[in-house]
């Protein structure tokens, strides 16, 4: 009796594991830079996607199927992200797909989205991204507090709390990074001031020092910028060796653990409008981190906390949903409201701007001190 009990439980326990075995996963589509100047952004939005796509394997996968995410190379330009979409999105098991962490790209990939119809979230913060994601294109969700909302905060504790009334701008002619520098004189423009010099560069510049000359010349007591990681890093390195001492306030790559990483002691002092610090208060981000820097020894960057995020809110609407159809988990996303993440609270009712908040925080002995948090809640016309 005790051999036959024996046979049928190895049987039982062979076809289970066959089932098992058969149970095709549910794919998520993630375009991330792996090569160039931001490829530290694709290490650390891997990184992460491995956090998460463990965690929630490990709980029993979604729909009872364990969750794949399939990684492609944006290359960090905006054809390469329209093509490193477009395979994804011509895969038919890809339920859904997260765009870079870039305003361009999400911008440019926006008419692919509609082309394919697939659920797709954006990492950018730009406010022309929103408006595409509110009134031109219901596939595609930014889940980032819009730079409106960071960069006035920034505006109000300078000009308010600081006392500065003469600002230079510095700032990439990329599309985020000159609405950040548009954003924050419109900010000063509410206290009756303007920017004493507006200084633009081009992304990949590496020197400096005629941008800086030209800042000195203006004499100000304050330096605002928008800058990508790469540009930013180089950028205060330079303003610093040239022996400018000026209070520094900084976009949200600033106080982000990849310009860290780039910049080091350079950036002491600088205040940022973050999106994220891996200090967060936040309990799920606070987790977030300290299994990130058990794993991989080093802070968990913004890069990597989006992606957490964002695979949690797609892995939200397929629940919702109660199935893995594309169009169905699409009208899911948008009764998704009030759901805490690692970075921030989230309010996808309205496509853009679902990101309800931000961190102000000053680079202090190379790492973000929070000064206070950055909120506000969503309003609809």
């Amino acid at each position: 009796m005790k051999k036959v009990l024996v046979v049928v439980l190895l049987i039982v326990a062979m076809f289970s594991a066959a089932v098992s075995a058969q149970v095709k996963p549910i794919k998520i589509g993630l375009t991330t830079v792996l090569t160039g100047d931001r490829s530290l952004e694709g290490e650390y939005a891997i990184n992460a996607a491995k956090i998460i796509q463990q965690e929630i394997n490990d709980a029993g996968g979604v729909l009872g199927r364990p969750i794949e995410i399939v990684v492609e190379d944006a290359l960090g330009t905006d054809v390469g992200a329209v093509n490193a979409y477009r395979k994804l999105a011509s895969d038919p098991e890809i339920v859904a797909i997260i765009g870079t962490d870039n305003s361009n790209e999400n911008i440019a990939i926006s008419s692919t989205v509609l082309e394919f119809q697939i659920p797709t979230t954006a990492q950018g913060s730009n406010p022309r991204l929103r408006d595409i994601c509110n009134n031109d294109n219901p596939w595609l969700f930014q889940l980032r507090a819009c730079e409106d909302t960071l960069i006035a905060a920034l505006v109000d504790y300078a000009v308010n709390e600081m006392g500065y009334k003469r600002f230079a701008i510095i700032h990439d002619t990329e599309t985020n990074s000159a609405a950040q520098a548009q954003l924050f004189a419109e900010g000063l423009a509410k206290y009756g001031l303007e920017p004493v010099v507006v200084v633009p560069f081009t992304t990949g510049t590496k020197d400096f020092s005629a941008h800086i000359a030209r800042v000195q010349q203006a004499r100000p007591d304050a330096i605002f910028s928008g800058a990508l990681h790469m540009e930013a890093a180089i950028l205060v390195q330079q303003v610093r060796a040239m022996g400018v001492d000026l209070p520094f306030f900084g976009s949200n790559a600033f106080a982000d653990p990849v310009t860290i990483r780039l910049a080091g002691e350079s950036l002491n002092g600088v205040y940022s409008a973050a999106g994220w610090v891996p200090n967060t208060p936040n309990p799920i981000g606070a987790a977030l981190s300290a299994k990130y820097k058990e794993l991989y020894g080093e802070e968990c960057a913004k890069a990597a906390a989006q992606i957490y995020d964002h695979v949690l809110i797609i892995t939200e609407a397929i629940k919702r949903a109660g199935t893995a159809d594309r169009a169905a988990v699409r009208d899911a996303m948008n009764t998704i409201y009030d759901f805490d993440g690692a970075i921030t609270r989230y309010d996808l009712r309205t496509n853009g701007d679902a990101g309800r908040g931000g961190l102000l925080a000053q680079i202090v002995d190379e790492a973000p001190v929070i000064i206070q948090p950055i909120y506000s809640p969503k309003v609809f016309d």
